[in-house]
C-alpha cells in the first residue's frame, strides 16, 4: 500500500535519495546497464535509510523485518549486477582496490548481519533482552548507514559537487536522528513492501529515462 502517511513517508524518503543525484549533472548517465545497477544501489540506500525511522515495539515490527529483507535483497542485487555484467568490477575488489567498493562491500555485509541477527530465533542465541537487541540493533543500523552513505559518496558519478553529499547527508540525518520526532507521530511511519517496490521502480525507471533516455 503506498498510500496515507505511511507512504509519503516512503516516497519522500526515495524521491530525495534520487533526487540529490540529480541536482548538479542530470543527465550524466553510464549507459543503460551502469545506470539500472546504480539506480538499485540508491533504491537500497534510501530502503535503508527508511528502516532506520523507528516504529512501535508492538506495531509493524513484522512488516519491518520483511522490508529489511527487500532491501537486503536489493543490495545484493545491485551489487551482483555488475559482478555479473562487468567484468573490470571484479579488479575493484583486489587489495588497492577503490575505497568506495570496499566500504560498499563492508557495507552489504554489516545488512545482511543485521538482517539475520533480527530474525528468530537466531536474535535470542545472541541477544536474551529485547532492549538490549533493540540498541545494538539500531548502532549496527548507524555503522551500516555510514558505510553504504560514503559508499555512494566517494564513488562521485552521480554525486559530483561536493554540496550534493551535504543534501545527502541531511536526508540520513533527518532520518536516524528524528527518533523523537518520529516517535512522538500518533502514526509513525511503518514499513511497507509494496510501496517500496512500486515507489521503487518508478524512481528507477524515471532515473534512466532521464539519464539515458535524453539526446
Amino acid at each position: 500500500m503506498v498510500t496515507g502517511f505511511r507512504g509519503a513517508v516512503l516516497a519522500g524518503v526515495i524521491a530525495a535519495v534520487f533526487a540529490t543525484s540529480f541536482l548538479a549533472e542530470p543527465f550524466r548517465g553510464g549507459g543503460w546497464f551502469w545506470d539500472l545497477g546504480n539506480a538499485l544501489g540508491l533504491l537500497a540506500f534510501a530502503g535503508l535509510l527508511f528502516q532506520m525511522i523507528p516504529v512501535p515495539r508492538k506495531r509493524s515490527v513484522r512488516r519491518h523485518e520483511v522490508l529489511g529483507y527487500w532491501v537486503l535483497g536489493t543490495a545484493i542485487l545491485h551489487a551482483f549486477w555488475f559482478l555479473a555484467g562487468d567484468g573490470t568490477v571484479r579488479f575493484y575488489l583486489l587489495p588497492g582496490g577503490p575505497a568506495h567498493m570496499w566500504l560498499g562491500l563492508a557495507g552489504l555485509i554489516a545488512l545482511a548481519v543485521l538482517s539475520v541477527l533480527a530474525r528468530m530465533p537466531d536474535r535470542l542465541r545472541v541477544h536474551r533482552h529485547y532492549r538490549q537487541f533493540r540498541k545494538a540493533h539500531r548502532i549496527l543500523g548507524f555503522v551500516t548507514v555510514g558505510m553504504a552513505a560514503l559508499h555512494v559518496v566517494l564513488s562521485g558519478f552521480y554525486l559530483p559537487a561536493w554540496w550534493q553529499a551535504g543534501v545527502l547527508a541531511g536526508v540520513l540525518v533527518a532520518c536516524v536522528s528524528g527518533r523523537r520526532y518520529w516517535a512522538r507521530l500518533a502514526h509513525a511511519p511503518a514499513a511497507s513492501v509494496s510501496g517500496y517496490l512500486i515507489i521503487g521502480a518508478m524512481a528507477c525507471v524515471l532515473f534512466l529515462l532521464i539519464r539515458d533516455g535524453t539526446p
